[in-house]
């Protein structure tokens, strides 16, 4: 049973990675198509440098919970590496609780962010006015995403 969680919990995270690979995609032909029509044709795409960066974000924030899955994250290992090994596995839960709670925090906060974004009807200050809470939902399904996958990482340590 907890197999298959933690099996769904990776899929998950698999989708993230895929959707920031198409965000990045976009991102490069969005800029090359930019660099072509300034080139060639002096005109331009005015949204580009707006909407690469909130596709950016977008990348970061779906990326986070496949990094932790594939174990990409920066780790400073020096002084748990000398500890014996059941002591490692207790430090290794806590930082994963630690952690999940620090994902719910910037959850929560993010959620409440865009909430507020949405409710005052806030645009970007450039040609496109963008709602800036479109762009902004990647955060909490980013942060979202990451609190799932680290409560997979959690059940992996009972497997």
């Amino acid at each position: 049973m907890l197999q298959k969680i933690t099996h769904f919990i990776d899929r998950l995270s698999d989708m993230g990675a895929y959707l920031s690979f198409f965000l990045l995609i976009v991102i490069i032909a969005l800029i090359v198509t930019n660099i072509i029509l300034m080139s060639f044709f002096n005109s331009s795409i005015m949204i580009t440098d707006e909407y690469s960066a909130y596709m950016f974000a977008a990348f970061v924030m779906f990326s986070l919970s496949f990094t932790l899955k594939e174990n990409g994250h920066i780790k400073i290992t020096v002084i748990s590496s000398k500890l014996p090994k059941k002591l490692q596995k207790y430090l290794r839960l806590l930082t994963i609780l630690i952690a999940m709670a620090m994902s719910l925090f910037f959850f929560y906060h993010s959620v409440f962010m865009v909430y507020q974004a949405y409710l005052y009807q806030m645009r970007a200050d450039t040609v496109a006015q963008t709602l800036i809470y479109i762009p902004q939902l990647s955060m909490p399904i980013g942060f979202f995403m990451l609190f799932v996958q680290l409560f997979g990482e959690l059940l992996k340590e009972f497997q």
